[in-house]
């Protein structure tokens, strides 16, 4: 009975450390967090399954395959979003590790308890991104209502189960293989490859979802290489049978032997993985090394940066992010999905002898700079809102620093990383097919667009970055879908449009000048008018005691 007891604690402790994380929750109401992100995950599937009710029965053959492709492709995205975004939580954490070590607990149960909170975290996302699309794609499809369900939730769970075992798998086996430190560092780049490839599957699906039929054509070629065309010939093969098409049996196949090379490397990487885990916390890391700016780089920045206050903050925002790693996860897929959607700019597929292969568009090309740097900027805004250091926030008040020279620290460092991806984007186009004139432009659009994205969207903040806590009410959802569907699509393309009408009009070049220091008139004046009122002490008092040591 004890060890049962014991079993279900940790198993209840661990699986609530999952929704335990400042990227998610927004309350202290445990409830609500589950609920809110249950939700989240399964609102697709319905809204989906509801706006195709008027286009069946009379839909097409491959009109249905397309459908059946998002309930495939959905599952699949959204367990290993899930995966990557909670990937710190595969593993105990290292207070977990240092509290539950020392206990005369068998490392199995600790382990089987972790398993079994994982098992039953990923379970609950895959049954909710599939609930809906499981019965009401059946319901408006008028087909065999049974045989189109049972082939749906096989399908779809296959999926969502390789979604979120790739990336425990891979993570795993990279965690055995390489040393911690190297495993630490390039950890989230491969948080950035991964939520990459993510995104250019939900791109492909939404550029070549209404022409599956010449994709999946024989021969197949590379469509053989894209694991949600897998679990698509899964669920033809599963509801048309020997009549499916082609592409069903050979995709089928590859899907469940993709299924089980995942959990193979699962089973015997996971526990190897956590003994890993395990002796870097109670051992140390000593052994690891631990990277030192140069003098020349801080140098520069005193340089750069003379006011104290000011270099204080820029330095806490820089160790944060290396030190936390759930900032490198939230800014690894930001990052992932700038990179995806700038991928499906610049390339784009011809049809050659009846086989698509992947070409480069020079207009698409164009769409690059804007599309990296607005990602950038925005998911370096979002991240400095997230409260992970609060305790350090009195520090900087105690100071008697300006608030302004403060928060003027994160603009600094959003524009400094703004403009070393422009240098880094302009190296890369220059083998790209830009000349001169074309890098001449990208670079002075570039520039000016930092900084009226920095202005833009920075001016409103008034606080220490990653140290000010939630504002209920502040963040809107419906706020964030325009941005992010409504203003960035137009953005972009007018973006392309200018960029390219000046590479044959030079002379309006320096034009583009003018509105940056109107905009930084603007900002600051905003940013004063709004600060104006937090300058008293009793922000402060509500931080920490002042012990009525103060003069009178």
């Amino acid at each position: 009975m004890y060890k049962r007891s014991t079993f279900a604690t940790l198993l209840s402790h661990f699986f609530l450390g999952f929704f335990e994380n400042d990227l998610i929750q927004s309350s202290g109401d445990m409830v609500t967090t589950i609920v809110r992100a249950i939700s989240i995950v399964a609102a697709p599937g319905l809204m989906l399954a509801f706006f195709m009710q008027n286009q069946y029965p009379q839909r097409s053959a491959w009109g249905r395959i397309e459908d059946h492709y998002f309930f495939v492709l959905y599952p699949m995205l959204s367990m290993a979003g899930v995966a990557i975004f909670e990937w710190e939580m595969l593993f105990p954490g290292r207070l977990d590790f240092l509290v539950l070590s020392p206990m005369p607990l068998r490392g199995r149960v600790m382990l089987g308890a972790k398993a079994g909170a994982l098992v039953l975290f990923l379970s609950l996302f895959l049954i909710a991104s599939n609930a809906f699309g499981t019965f009401m794609l059946p319901l408006v499809s008028k087909e065999h209502f049974w045989r189109l369900v049972g082939a749906h939730l096989v399908a779809v769970t296959c999926s969502g189960i390789f979604g979120a075992s790739a990336v425990i798998a891979a993570g795993g086996l990279l965690l055995c293989v390489l040393p911690p430190g190297v495993f630490k560092r390039i950890l989230p780049l491969l948080q950035v490859l991964a939520t990459t490839m993510l995104g250019l599957l939900l791109v492909h699906y939404v550029r070549f979802g209404d022409s599956l039929d010449e994709v999946l054509s024989t021969p197949l070629g590379r469509a053989l290489n894209v694991p949600s065309f897998w679990f698509l010939g899964m669920y033809e093969w599963l509801l048309r049978g020997s009549s499916a098409a082609e592409f069903a049996v050979p995709m089928m196949q590859r899907g469940l032997w993709a299924i089980g090379v995942a959990w193979t490397t699962i089973v015997i990487t996971y526990p190897l993985a956590w003994e890993r885990m395990r002796r870097m916390t109670v051992e140390g890391e000593g052994g690891m090394r631990r990277g030192h700016s140069s003098a020349f780089v801080h140098g520069l920045i005193n340089h750069v940066i003379p006011l104290p206050a000011r270099r204080a903050i820029f330095y806490f925002i820089g160790q944060t992010i290396v030190r936390n790693s759930r900032y490198q996860v939230y800014l690894a897929m930001y990052s992932g999905t700038g990179l995806a959607l700038a991928i499906a700019c610049a390339g784009t597929f011809v049809n050659r002898g009846g086989q698509l292969h992947p070409a480069v568009s020079f207009s698409g090309l164009h769409a690059v700079m804007p599309l990296l740097l607005f990602w950038v900027v925005v998911g370096l805004r979002m991240a400095f809102g997230l409260p992970l250091n609060l305790p350090a926030r009195w520090v900087f008040r105690v100071t008697g620093a300006p608030r302004e020279a403060c928060v003027s620290a994160s603009r600094i460092w959003t524009l400094i990383c703004g403009l070393a991806m422009l240098v880094f984007l302009l190296l890369l186009l220059r083998p790209g097919g830009f000349g001169a004139r074309e890098l001449l432009v990208q670079g002075v659009c570039g520039i000016v667009l930092c900084v009226l994205l920095v202005e833009g969207l920075l001016f409103a903040d008034s606080g220490i970055p990653f140290a000010q806590p939630r504002s209920p009410g502040k963040a809107s959802l419906p706020l964030l879908l325009t941005l992010f569907l409504g203003v960035l699509p137009v953005f972009c393309i007018g973006m392309v449009r200018a960029e390219m009408w000046l590479e044959h009009r030079l002379i309006w070049l320096p034009m583009l000048i003018v509105p940056v220091p109107m905009l930084y008139i603007v900002s600051g004046f905003l940013r004063r008018w709004s600060q104006a009122e937090l300058e008293d002490g009793d922000e402060i008092e509500s931080e920490f005691q002042l012990l009525g040591l103060g003069a009178e």
